[in-house]
């Protein structure tokens, strides 16, 4: 089957986040094929993980593996970083390829690697036009051969698509928590000549928002016919009133023929969870400069973020790291992954297709 046809069949079927990674895992193992892997999900708003799946091991030492991995991680110590990959002009990259064959130059080998046999590892962080949702950590084991140019080629080209595929997951999960979200995102279930056959109260604000004259905006009927076109799950952007902009997500129905089922949202920035900027206190600027040293920037591309200079990108750091109790970029990162994200994801707490959690507040 065809990598981006199976995405299509995984959007269409839906189910929830472990249905979904479920079924991407199968299917990556028939197109690509790999022996263990871990399929996450992150926040955009600072790339720490928020869930993680794993298939082809035991639990048994899995908390002794991501220590070792976050923490390589967190100190910017090694290949292939996840963090660098993120902003990195081509988001995958093979260990093997690297290294030039030679693994034993990457910090995690010994201590991770060379035990579980490992021939070459893959690493991919699922970014689309909107933020960056998850990452693909794909390893192959002797006697396996390394991944080869066509194989890392493949997995580039469904970068996007699957990084969509996650954040259309996450939103459908959203609908079932609209109350605990500012401004929720609404369901239309519209029929191939677009009629609506079932329309949400948060759908129907949000299409008032973009006309308010008792009619269904002809964009509606244009992602439906897109997303009926069978060419994967269809997406349009447009300005609303107030100068907001709303996001209309389409995909069809399994087993209908003739109904898509259509997602609309307001469009918003990622942006660093309010539990921890209340749990620190952090100004609105400060949680900008956090938000940026999570992601890898470097002072001067905080400054171009921001328009400031990077002389007042260092007293915002100074001021975080005072707040947080931290003397380091990697040490406030790793920090606020100890404090915030991992005991949520212990507790199974739902990634927001917003940031953060579902199980928290998620406004901005």
């Amino acid at each position: 089957m065809d990598l981006h046809e199976g995405l299509r069949r995984i959007a269409v079927r839906g189910g929830d986040l472990t249905e979904v990674r479920t079924e991407l895992d199968r299917l990556l193992r028939r197109v690509v094929g790999y022996d263990i892997a871990a399929i996450s999900t992150v926040d955009p708003a600072t790339l720490l993980w928020t869930s993680c799946f794993v298939t082809g091991i035991g639990h048994e030492g899995g908390a002794d593996r991501e220590r070792i991995i976050f923490d390589l991680e967190f100190r910017d110590a090694d290949l292939n970083g996840y963090t660098r990959l993120a902003n990195a002009a081509v988001p995958v990259a093979g260990l093997h390829q690297a290294t030039g064959g030679r693994l034993s130059e990457a910090a995690r080998y010994e201590p991770l690697l060379r035990e579980l046999g490992i021939c070459d590892e893959a690493r991919v962080m699922l970014r689309s036009r909107n933020g960056c949702w998850g990452s693909l950590t794909l390893y192959r084991c002797t006697p396996s051969p390394p991944f080869g140019a066509a194989e890392l080629a493949a997995l580039t080209g469904a970068v996007s698509p699957i990084a969509d595929l996650f954040r259309l997951t996450l939103l459908r999960a959203a609908l079932d928590v609209a109350e605990g979200i500012e401004d929720p995102p609404g369901m239309l279930l519209v029929r191939s000549g677009g009629e609506v056959e079932t329309l949400s109260t948060q759908a129907r604000t949000w299409l008032e928002a973009i006309d308010d004259r008792g009619r269904i905006p002809s964009v509606v009927r244009s992602v439906v016919a897109a997303a009926q076109a069978g060419n994967g799950p269809a997406t349009a952007a447009l300005p609303a009133r107030g100068g907001r902009w709303v996001v209309l997500h389409g995909s069809p129905i399994e087993g209908s023929a003739d109904r898509v089922a259509l997602i609309i949202e307001g469009a918003r920035p990622a942006v660093l969870g309010q539990i921890i900027a209340r749990a620190y206190d952090l100004t609105s600027r400060e949680r900008e400069v956090t938000a940026l040293a999570a992601q890898g920037r470097s002072t001067r591309q905080m400054a171009a973020a921001l328009g400031i200079s990077p002389f007042t990108v260092q007293d915002h750091l100074k001021a975080v790291f005072a707040k947080t109790g931290t003397h380091s970029r990697g040490e406030l990162v790793a920090s606020l992954h100890t404090r915030h994200y991992a005991p949520r994801v212990a507790a199974g707490a739902a990634p927001s297709p917003y940031g953060w959690y579902l199980d928290d507040e998620c406004s901005i």
